[in-house]
């Protein structure tokens, strides 16, 4: 049940990766969170994604979500199989029962 989000693109610039994709997660003012703490009190998609992309990397430190856009700072910058987890997890965002 869900829809899966598709990733347009991903671009790496040091220790930044930006995350396109064809669905709005946040609202036009933006929302950012530094540590899982903190978006763990928030009730947003944004915050919510946060949490679940920091529980799966502790090395990303910072998450940045505006309308369909994110932007992840990880310490040590990233390598290919590190997008492709982060990715995999962001299209999988919306869905709440697995495909069968």
């Amino acid at each position: 049940m869900g829809q899966q989000i598709e990733i347009l693109s991903t671009e790496m610039i040091g220790d930044v990766l930006v995350v396109d994709t064809n669905r709005t997660l946040g609202g036009q003012d933006g929302e950012s969170y530094g540590d899982s703490d903190t978006a763990r009190s928030q009730k947003t998609f944004p915050a919510r994604l946060s949490v679940r992309l920091m529980d799966l990397d502790p090395h990303i430190n910072r998450v940045f979500t505006l309308s369909n856009t994110l932007t992840l700072r990880r310490s040590g910058g990233w390598t290919g199989g590190q997008v492709e987890r982060v990715s995999e997890s962001i299209a999988e965002f919306f869905l709440f029962y697995p495909a069968e």
